[in-house]
């Protein structure tokens, strides 16, 4: 039924609630999909999916290039190099670029990242893009989730997609910008000490796409992979030679029809679940959409959704053998350091909304010293994980692992 359609092939690592969004959308779409993780890349394994399409989730690139090495960075850059293909989302377009002093990355590309200071440092939601397909320019809402931007080099590309002005559900930070004034927009960045005017976006590219050896590569700081965002799933599976189908449906992190009911793993979600409608309560946390929170400048409210994500999709997943297996030995340990870490982060959260009514923080520290020892204690360093929270993240992300890589194997076998 499917032998017309491109192989594909998924790269698990480092990707977290990204992976999932893009494998629930490979899904919908009807595109088989075989995972790998970076130790079977290290060891070889992309040689036997010759010509396949590497998709490469959003995440931290130096993380996920850290977890390849230098034998699976250069695995994937000879299987491009003959005749394969190269997709990465946000994260997974940044691994792609040129390597950066103490970050070696798969310089398949030969553009880089701009520094923070002259970029838009978080910025999120959809933007209206000038998409060029065939020789034929159209526009199409992109929805893009705190990307990076392209530094451009000597190399012409071609940039299949620019930035053109933000959408009704864009944010600057934790500002939706629908609501931001031009005369105000200076006195924000002042407040912040960022750049915050979406207007530095314009014009610039958001999907790229070059040749490497016989291969090739498309690098998107958009996430076409995105539910309820029909232009951007369409264009994806122009991209991947899908045929267009219906969409990528809503995800919905408050339905629950689980089909794995857990005790251990009941407990994890339900703690994770009270935790975020405690950051509602003190307006801390809210619901962008169904499948994705806000938060307040500074608070750690992306971890929290990744966990939350991550711990629903376990229970509305099958039990594996080998899933079952790993959580019974690893299962209740887990659901006692979801139980202390919530504990602890919700007295973090309580600490952190009475420095926020006097002095803002950052993604990358709290405005009180004290203060950002807990969050490190709590959630790691900034960028990356660490902690509790790199404890519950680890064993959530190896139980999907062995849920999804034990599904797609028997379909693919089917």
């Amino acid at each position: 039924m499917h032998r017309h359609l491109p192989p594909l092939v998924l790269l698990w690592d480092e990707s977290h609630l990204w992976a999932l969004l893009l494998h629930r959308a490979l899904k919908a779409l009807h595109a088989p999909v075989t995972l790998l993780k970076a130790e079977q890349v290290r060891a070889g394994a992309l040689r036997g999916h010759e010509g396949s399409t590497l998709l490469v989730p959003g995440g931290w690139a130096k993380l996920k290039s850290l977890a390849l090495g230098e034998d699976g960075r250069r695995e994937i850059r000879e299987h491009i190099r003959g005749g394969g293909k190269y997709l990465g989302f946000c994260g997974g377009a940044g691994l792609a670029l040129g390597s950066e002093r103490g970050a070696p990355f798969l310089d398949l590309c030969p553009w880089s990242r701009k520094a923070a200071s002259q970029r838009l440092p978080n910025f999120s939601g959809h933007l209206n893009c000038i998409v060029t397909e065939n020789g034929e320019e159209y526009e199409a809402a992109l929805p893009v989730w705190w990307p990076s931007q392209f530094l451009p080099r000597d190399a012409e590309l071609e940039v299949l997609a620019r930035y053109e002005g933000p959408g009704p559900d864009f944010w600057s930070a934790d500002l939706d910008w629908s609501g931001i004034a031009a005369s105000e927009v200076g006195q924000w960045e002042e407040l912040y000490g960022i750049n915050l005017n979406p207007e530095r976006l314009r014009r610039e590219p958001c999907i790229v796409r070059g040749a490497y050896g016989q291969g090739s590569f498309v690098l998107s700081y958009a996430h076409l992979e995105t539910p309820t965002s029909p232009q951007a799933n369409a264009l994806l599976c122009r991209l991947l030679g899908l045929d267009p189908a219906s969409g990528v449906p809503a995800w919905d992190l408050s339905r629950e029809e689980p089909l794995w009911d857990d005790e251990a793993l009941r407990s994890v979600h339900a703690d994770l679940a009270d935790l975020v409608s405690f950051g509602q309560n003190h307006f801390l946390l809210f619901w962008r959409s169904p499948w994705l929170l806000g938060w307040r400048r500074g608070v750690p409210g992306s971890p929290i959704n990744f966990l939350l994500a991550m711990a629903w999709q376990a229970r509305h997943n099958e039990a594996t053998a080998t899933a079952k297996e790993y959580w019974a030995e690893h299962g209740s340990k887990c659901s006692q350091l979801c139980r202390d870490f919530c504990a602890q982060t919700r007295d973090y959260l309580l600490q952190e909304r009475r420095i926020l009514a006097t002095s803002p923080s950052s993604p990358e520290a709290s405005a009180s010293p004290g203060l950002q020892r807990r969050k490190q204690e709590l959630f790691g360093k900034f960028p990356g994980y660490g902690g509790l929270y790199g404890e519950i993240l680890r064993t959530l992300d190896e139980l999907l692992w062995l849920q999804f890589s034990a599904q797609d194997d028997r379909q693919g076998s089917s």
